[in-house]
């Protein structure tokens, strides 16, 4: 029996300064459709894996995602990196 697997989708991640470390923006309907609330778990290349809390932002395209970009090199994700994002696990 498989395992109850939660939705995720393929986002492209990006640096802005502007935001505060350790957060991402993400458009509010995209975090519905993926059921996040709280923290988001971004995967890249099958194997760089980032926790970082959500801040809903009606105004951002359906399919980006805005982080620090301390954060983003400090995790080794480049800017414009192509990303799995889901909700993160034990939320």
């Amino acid at each position: 029996m498989e395992a109850h697997r939660k939705p995720e989708r393929r986002m492209r991640i990006k640096k802005k300064p502007d935001v505060a470390t350790g957060v991402a923006r993400i458009n509010t309907n995209t975090c519905r459709e993926l059921g996040i609330e709280g923290k988001i778990e971004v995967v890249v290349a099958g194997k760089k894996k980032l926790e970082l809390e959500v801040i809903p932002v009606d105004e951002l395209p359906p399919n980006e995602v805005y982080s620090n970009p301390e954060t983003l090199t400090k995790a080794g994700i480049a800017d414009n990196s192509i990303a799995t994002i889901r909700a993160a696990s034990g939320v």
